[in-house]
């Protein structure tokens, strides 16, 4: 995250375990956030203050000048994660939901509806030590949520894990990926948005958010879209024709389901009809992930490695794997990895180059 940061021009301001602090030029600052790859959240901080004690958190967030964000028409939610000197979390959400009421009253402002779950405005509080932050949302969900994926299988990728198997498979928009186990489709559709959308993935999510219209009114959201490719370059296949459904699916509601080849298809049994290069892009069951006895995946991963050498030399393969005994199986030689939690479990990115076929010796 830090390094997309940089590579976008701004000024990285601090950083800890809750995220980094950064800021920049406005145009900078909303390029990074219409096309940041990995974020999963993006907050305007509003406060930064000291509280010994709640009376001082509804003092100086009452301060806050809420009515220019807030109106009668939107909805919000406070997301409060404290501890040390505002150790409960109900009772901090419950004084920063009296000190925006309050200070909404005193300015006569129609009061707004206040929600649990799903709102138009997410309030972010949080605090360590003897200090809290109170930030806005520029999405109500996470950024990495774009919103199509309505349908999920087992195990499913996360957005911004997608993203960054294809930082680190080296791809390329235009070239070609095939995901022999794609479950839910989320690898292939990111790539697909990405290419689509020319790198502003997240502009429609943030042109449908309050605070990030409110914070920059002037900007214009560019309509600039490539025309889906004459020939199809992503390619992905399940054994599960649920899956495949699923996969369907999610890509119409993201609109690129004419820029992927969705099929049923057995990852052992795979050719190659897509060309001499390409990337595959994968993330294979691993056994605390799914369940599958891992006698059984050790064997599944090896003869997955042979077919890979057999039908794709020459071609880079991106996998994401939970249980690294298992990775060994594929006979290759390890070229970059990003390690990483992956549904609460440690795991890896892990990148190859693809060597030449495996020759059967005879004596």
């Amino acid at each position: 995250m830090t390094q997309e940061i940089l590579d976008n021009h701004l000024n990285v301001v601090s950083s800890n375990r809750g995220g980094v602090f950064f800021s920049g030029k406005t145009d900078k600052v909303i390029n990074f956030c219409i096309s940041s790859k990995f974020a999963s959240r993006i907050n305007l901080q509003l406060l930064q203050e000291k509280a010994e004690h709640y009376e001082d958190l509804y003092a100086k967030a009452k301060k806050i000048n809420w009515e220019k964000w807030i109106t009668e028409d939107l909805s919000f939610r406070i997301d409060a994660q404290t501890k040390d000197s505002l150790h409960n979390s109900q009772f901090a959400t419950h004084k920063l939901k009296d000190a925006i009421l309050d200070a909404l009253r005193e300015k006569k402002v129609p009061l707004p509806d206040i929600q649990k779950r799903v709102s138009d405005i997410t309030i972010v509080l949080r605090s360590f030590l003897d200090k809290f932050s109170i930030e806005l949302s520029l999405t109500g969900e996470s950024l990495g949520r774009r919103g199509y994926r309505l349908e999920s299988g087992a195990a499913p990728v996360r957005e911004p894990i997608a993203q960054a198997m294809l930082e680190i498979s080296e791809w390329k928009p235009g070239s070609t990926i095939v995901d022999p186990m794609c479950g839910s489709g989320t690898i292939l559709i990111e790539a697909a948005l990405r290419e689509k959308l020319l790198g502003e993935i997240n502009k429609f999510i943030l042109a449908e958010s309050p605070i990030f219209t409110g914070l920059f009114p002037d900007y214009v959201f560019s309509e600039a879209q490539k025309q889906k490719p004459k020939t199809p370059h992503f390619f992905g296949f399940d054994i599960d024709p649920e899956a495949i459904r699923i996969a369907k699916e999610n890509a119409y509601e993201a609109g690129v389901e004419d820029w992927i080849q969705f099929d049923t298809g057995d990852v052992l049994n795979i050719q190659n009809r897509f060309g001499e290069n390409g990337h595959i892009i994968t993330n294979p069951p691993y056994g605390d992930r799914l369940g599958k006895p891992i006698e059984n995946l050790r064997e599944m991963y090896f003869q997955m490695g042979r077919v890979f050498k057999n039908e794709f030399p020459g071609w880079k393969l991106t996998v994401l794997c939970g249980e690294f005994s298992l990775l060994g199986k594929l006979a290759m030689k390890e070229k970059n990895h990003l390690p990483l939690r992956h549904a609460n479990l440690k795991a890896k990115i892990v990148d190859y180059q693809i060597k030449g076929k495996e020759q059967t010796l005879k004596q």
